[in-house]
């Protein structure tokens, strides 16, 4: 069985386009849908399915464009409700057809109802996305749930947001899933405990999908489980496009650009070089950029000799696979140009080998050396990262940045705070030279009490042996000699026992009755609140393609990258000093 949460999207849509059949459409959209549509429709496609104007629900076009059918797929949500009952009232489009993401409750539908004077609505439909489909086996939410979870309004809101999410996942994909979480965590028991309240005692008829529950699972986990993760510079085409630039709804904005093409799109379903490269480490991925412009280069070559009737004819046939890979080549040259610059210029290879270290290392005293000589803001050379730091390459030193300061010193904390604390006192010192703002340092000073009730020092660091023994499930990573890719996150040991029906009940409790009773299930959704990663989204992906039988989709509140993560650190920090 092919679980594949893009397609399953993207059928959705095409089936709202081809209900209104025949005419003009404007395509209207909320602040979150316009990002699934993104994400699994081109501009080609909306073409062909006769989409001449895509608008946001919250702009009203002055004019009335009544030759347009206008095709809503929005949130069920108040404030989109009234947007769209103001849109009925001025009777701004000739016919409208509304499709939900979700469950609509009813006194939404009496107030567009009773906005209908015109009589212009001719179809209300749920269509259950209210997710993003980022990759096949990926999505995620879009929204920052935060890490300090306490029951306020604001958390029952994100947590309402959250079960949204992923019951609609769940009636898209026609699952009934026994459902567990993360013991130690309180925001995940309540979304467990919220989405088992609204499929097996609200909603049971809806999610009667007549099949055998112990096949399926939903296991919600809490990203404060494996903080490691997040903290890591990434060396994988996918990971480190997200941590050094940034992925937004497959978009990825360049800084250094020398052309005028300051934005791309990284898409696996329409790019064959990034499918077959998304998870190639750094080196195996300049060998498979160089092979691409070879092989254009040797194309390009044979364009150019035009000689007869019929070599204008085989060009003219080729032309647009021509065009499609000459654009191809374009874009990732231009990205792999600026990853390496920023790399050299942040000497990230230089910090990662010390993060490595520290996390996969059984060196304390090494590990420590390593840090406090990046943090004593020693001037290291770029490009090689095998030199002495004292060596000067091409004329070029840089200095390593105050945020990658940060990030070793918290991985240090979480390595080796609980073994005495002359050293992390040192590398608390050190950092405090960094000129880092005050709330970076009270995130350093208090980073026991954000992390320390929620995590398992002993499942992050000290699980080698495990994770020998578990390169069956996910294939042999290549290169795994590669001191930048020593680590591997804790999800791996997840996957594992789940695949072996060892995942404890101790620890990941279900709600209600317990399936399947050997605790072994077949197709299986984690989605991690607070955040998913790239980097572990590459071994789900390694997991399915194993074919042990284990099928698995991975989502989250967002995909999260250091940056985002150390934010939401800092956020924790500062509610803790303001308790104090």
């Amino acid at each position: 069985m092919t679980l594949d949460v893009s397609a399953v999207v993207k059928e959705y849509i095409w089936k709202m386009l081809s209900d209104c059949s025949g005419g003009m459409k404007a395509f209207i959209l909320d602040d979150f849908t316009i990002n699934i549509v993104s994400v699994v429709f081109s501009q080609t496609e909306l073409l062909q399915a006769e989409v001449f104007l895509v608008e946001r629900l919250q702009h009203i076009p002055l004019k009335k464009l009544q030759h347009f059918k206008a095709v809503c797929f929005v949130r069920p949500t108040m404030k989109n409700c009234e947007k769209l009952c103001e849109h009925l009232k001025r009777h701004i489009y000739g016919e409208y057809f509304l499709f939900f993401s979700h469950l609509v409750q009813e006194n939404l539908l009496q107030k567009i109802a009773a906005s209908d004077e015109y009589e212009v609505v001719r179809q209300v439909q749920e269509l259950y996305a209210s997710f993003v489909p980022v990759d096949p086996s990926l999505f995620s939410l879009e929204f920052s749930f935060g890490m300090n979870y306490s029951p306020s309004d604001k958390s029952l809101r994100a947590t309402d947001r959250v079960v949204e999410g992923i019951s609609s996942l769940l009636l898209s994909l026609k699952w009934k899933p026994a459902i567990r979480f993360q013991r130690s965590s309180s925001r995940c028991r309540h979304v467990a405990e919220e989405i088992h309240r609204l499929a097996y005692i609200q909603e049971p008829g809806l999610f009667d999908f007549r099949q055998n529950v112990g096949d399926y699972q939903l296991i919600v986990l809490d990203r404060m489980e494996d903080p490691v993760t997040p903290l890591l510079s990434q060396w994988t085409y996918q990971a480190m496009v997200h941590e050094i630039l940034g992925i937004k709804n497959n978009k990825v904005q360049l800084r250094h650009s020398l052309n005028d093409e300051k934005e791309i799109v990284l898409a696996s379903s329409n790019d064959s070089f990034y499918q077959e490269n998304m998870f190639s480490n750094y080196g195996d991925l300049g060998l498979a950029v160089k092979q691409l412009v070879d092989n254009f280069q040797a194309i390009s070559k044979m364009n150019k000799q035009i000689e007869s009737i019929d070599d204008m004819h085989r060009f003219i046939e080729s032309f647009p696979e021509f065009r499609h890979q000459s654009g191809s080549v374009a874009k990732h040259v231009n990205l792999i140009s600026e990853l390496s610059k920023i790399i050299n210029e942040k000497s990230l290879m230089t910090v990662s080998r010390a993060e490595q270290e520290v996390v996969c290392g059984s060196d304390r005293v090494l590990a420590f050396d390593l840090v406090m000589d990046l943090l004593a803001d020693n001037k290291v050379e770029s490009g090689d990262y095998f030199s002495s730091s004292n060596e000067k390459i091409n004329g070029h030193f840089c200095q390593i940045l105050p945020f990658e300061c940060l990030k070793l010193a918290l991985l240090f904390i979480l390595r080796y705070g609980g073994h005495g604390n002359k050293q992390v006192d040192e590398v608390m010192t050190a950092l405090t030279l960094r000129n880092l703002d005050q709330l970076s340092l009270n995130l350093v000073r208090n980073f026991g009490k954000v992390v320390g009730s929620t995590i398992n020092t002993e499942c992050l660091f000290w699980n080698q042996n495990f994770f020998s023994r578990a390169s069956k499930l996910v294939g042999d990573l290549k290169g795994a000699e590669n001191v930048f890719t020593q680590h591997q996150p804790l999800l791996l040991q997840i996957l594992d026992n789940i695949l072996k029906g060892r995942l404890k009940e101790a620890d990941y409790p279900h709600v209600g009755e317990v399936f399947p009773k050997d605790g072994k299930s077949r197709h299986v959704i984690l989605f991690i609140v607070g955040g998913v990663t790239y980097e572990e989204a590459k071994f789900v992906a390694n997991a399915n393609q194993s074919r042990q039988g284990l099928r698995v989709i991975l989502g989250g509140t967002t995909i999260t990258n250091s940056q985002a993560f150390v934010q939401d650190l800092r956020s924790i920090a500062n509610t803790e000093q303001s308790a104090t």
